[in-house]
């Protein structure tokens, strides 16, 4: 797709919305803004924007994202009271107007500095401000029902749509993009996305319960880096790229801060008398990444504390032990990478987990002892279970994911452009 420039402008400019609770939001970002930099072929100008960390926004926000891991993992149950209480209507409504208070400056100030033609967002908590901002400062409202709703946020924060004096503008197309696979938060939900991609079936139809318009809801897949649909090495060319052994089944365990007693996992298969090669990443977790470089392990092992190839290394592995979080989910299925899953968040990895295994692409196993047993299925009878597993994740991976919202946003840069190039009557 080849676009001329919007009002003389050299370039295009995208803004990508993310923040840092967890690493999901931020790598659907990083996949988005690698999809349009190297694969567009038009010149674009996209920068990714973390509004919880912009002047103004108070700590006990921005702080949000640094003792992400510290609650999820230390007060799991706690974790996952706050999410589903949260996901009812009075709470997730108050949230709403809590956020759009807090961040409509941010997100003003966003506007304004950067003046966007397209706006993405990869994070649920930028769907009130960004709504509020287009009802006080866009010249018409997609909302169809625009009246009840301006009167309600009115009734909520009076006086809202007289704080700000502001020039009329044409409408900023704004693309939410989700990172869960089972479970919608309410969050997420709002009547001003021009569309949401979504990462099946069952997410789509969360949204159209929702009251979400089931024409704005294309089925993507959650981003992933486009090299899961691109690269075309096999398995052991990808190996020796990376210095591994070429022939030998290779088993990746990942971890961080948030996957619970995977060294001793590890261990147990580690004395299991299967050939394989053993692949172990940290996940920037400095505790864990001394714990597996002082064990004794008696096979091939390469150990990383963190790593900018993971799709090459999922791709050149053929089973992957790690939790069922969001973004390595995504990129095991995209990868067509069985899982052993040793660590379930409470909350929406307990979708990804149940995603997983009805689909028979993983195993979900309790303890050191069942994911032994699990192993030992994968890998007899000449590997005929871990063959069908790949299968049945390839099944259901999206590799296309980043390249397919891409094409969305340069539909809507499209329209953008043709809409200001339009002569004058």
């Amino acid at each position: 797709m080849r676009l001329t420039p919007l009002g003389g402008r050299l370039m295009q400019k995208i803004v990508i919305l993310t923040a840092d609770a967890g690493f999901g939001h931020r790598s659907a970002a990083n996949a988005i803004y690698d999809g349009l930099v190297n694969h567009a072929q038009i010149p674009l100008s996209v920068e990714i924007i973390n509004l919880l960390d912009a002047p103004g926004v108070p700590k006990a926000f921005s702080n949000t994202q640094s003792e992400y891991d510290k609650i999820v993992k230390s007060i799991p149950k706690i974790y996952e009271f706050g999410y589903t209480q949260s996901d009812r209507t009075v709470p997730a409504n108050l949230g709403k107007i809590g956020f759009s208070a807090v961040l409509y400056r941010a997100y003003d100030e966003m506007i304004q500095t950067r003046n966007p033609d397209v706006i993405i967002s990869t994070y649920p908590f930028y769907q009130a401000p960004a709504q509020t901002w287009s009802y006080i400062n866009e010249e018409t409202f997609k909302e169809q029902n625009v009246s009840d709703v301006k009167a309600e946020i009115e009734k909520e924060l009076p006086g809202v749509f007289n704080m700000f004096t502001t020039k009329r503008r044409p409408h900023i197309p704004y693309i939410t993009v989700t990172t869960d696979f089972i479970s919608l938060h309410q969050l997420w939900m709002s009547k001003m996305p021009d569309i949401y991609t979504v990462a099946n079936e069952d997410t789509k139809k969360i949204a159209v319960e929702y009251g979400i318009d089931p024409n704005r809801v294309v089925i993507t897949g959650i981003p992933v880096k486009p090299i899961f649909s691109l690269e075309t090495r096999s398995k052991p060319e990808i190996r020796e790229s990376l210095g591994w052994e070429l022939n030998r089944t290779t088993v990746i365990a990942i971890g961080s801060k948030r996957v619970s007693k995977l060294v001793e996992n590890l261990c147990i298969i580690d004395h299991s008398g299967f050939d394989f090669q053993l692949i172990m990443i940290a996940g920037g977790d400095d505790k864990l990444y001394r714990e597996m470089r002082k064990t004794e392990w008696h096979h091939p092992v390469q150990i990383y504390n963190f790593t900018s190839q993971m799709p090459e290394m999922l791709l050149a592995s053929d089973v992957a032990i790690t939790k069922s979080g969001g973004l390595i989910t995504s990129e095991c299925l995209a990868a067509g990478l069985p899982m052993l899953l040793i660590d379930v968040l409470p909350g929406q990895e307990e979708g990804n987990a149940n995603l997983v295994t009805t689909n028979r692409a993983g195993i979900l196993t309790g303890s050191p002892t069942e994911l032994l047993e699990a192993f030992f299925h994968l890998m007899t009878n000449d590997q005929a279970q871990l063959k069908r597993m790949s299968l049945n994740a390839k099944k259901i991976g999206r590799p296309r994911a980043s390249l397919d919202v891409c094409d969305i946003i340069l539909y809507y840069l499209k329209k953008q452009n043709d809409a200001q190039n339009k002569p004058q009557s």
